[in-house]
């Protein structure tokens, strides 16, 4: 713990650099397009949205993730919001939108290290199903929207 200017203590933390990351909310015939994948974190299989970290110069809405994970395109992606995943630890802000207008694209492409299988969820009860916070916080403020 270390004295700050005010006379009170603070921790020193490691703040980890995390390039922004995009969650994708895409509904298409009221059900929701997930992910199910091997998390290192959790020693499981998590059902998520899909999402990924953006690489240097690429812009949140320039996101390839629904395609390289899911083998879809979308038509139009309107952003929702952003938010923190974990301020107190972490920079990654992530940018969250919903894709809309659905069409098969490419087959999706997997880095070496993912398992990635497609599933689809009706809305209702969708936001239970869900295992991480980035999804459930994306999913949440997209709720809020409708």
């Amino acid at each position: 713990m270390l004295p700050s200017t005010t006379g009170r203590y603070y921790a020193v933390v490691e703040v980890i650099q995390h390039p922004p990351s995009v969650v994708l909310i895409a509904v298409e015939g009221g059900e929701l397009v997930l992910v199910r994948q091997s998390r290192p974190g959790s020693g499981t299989r998590t059902l998520e949205l899909p999402s990924g970290k953006l690489e240097e110069g690429e812009a949140p809405e320039d996101a390839r993730e629904l395609a390289e994970e899911c083998g879809l395109a979308a038509e139009v992606l309107n952003a929702i919001g952003t938010f923190w995943a974990a301020p107190g630890y972490s920079t990654e802000l992530v940018h969250v939108f919903e894709a809309s207008g659905l069409s098969e694209s490419d087959p999706a492409e997997l880095d070496d290290d993912e398992d990635i299988e497609v599933e689809r969820l009706p809305l209702v009860g969708a936001l239970e199903a869900l295992d991480d916070a980035a999804s459930i916080a994306a999913f949440a403020l997209w709720l809020e929207r409708q």
